[in-house]
C-alpha cells in the first residue's frame, strides 16, 4: 500500500518544487486526520491513517530522503503490530476491542501503544 506511492514520490521528488510537496503533505495529513476522527470501523480508521501517513512521508521527502526511509520502516512496524493484534483478537470495530481486555490484557496494552 505504501510502495507504489513511495516510488512515485522518489521519482517526482527532484522535478517538483519543495512548496508543492509541503502543500500536498499538509493537505493529505489534514484529510487523513480529520476523516479518521469520527470512525468506528477499524478498516476506515486504518485507511485514513494511511492517507495521513502518506502526507507525512511527502512532507519528509522534501527535507531528507534518509528520514523518509526510516519513517516508512517505522510505519510498517507499527501497522504490522496493529494488524497482528487485531487478527489475534478477531476485532473488526472499536467496540470489539473493548472486550479484548478480559481475554488478554497484554494484547490490549500492545494494541493501544501501537
Amino acid at each position: 500500500q505504501k510502495i507504489a506511492p513511495m516510488s512515485l514520490i522518489f521519482l517526482t521528488m527532484n522535478n517538483l518544487s519543495t512548496s508543492i510537496f509541503l502543500l500536498m503533505g499538509l493537505l493529505s495529513s489534514l484529510v487523513g486526520g480529520w476523516g479518521g476522527l469520527n470512525q468506528t470501523q477499524t478498516r476506515k480508521i486504518m485507511a485514513y491513517s494511511s492517507i495521513a501517513h502518506l502526507g507525512w512521508m511527502a512532507t519528509i521527502s522534501s527535507i531528507m530522503t534518509n528520514i523518509l526511509i526510516m519513517n516508512l520502516l517505522i510505519y510498517l512496524i507499527m501497522t504490522t503490530s496493529v494488524f497482528l493484534s487485531l487478527i489475534i483478537s478477531k476485532s473488526k470495530t472499536i467496540q470489539d476491542t473493548t472486550s479484548t481486555w478480559t481475554l488478554s490484557p497484554t494484547l490490549t496494552i500492545i494494541m493501544m501503544l501501537s
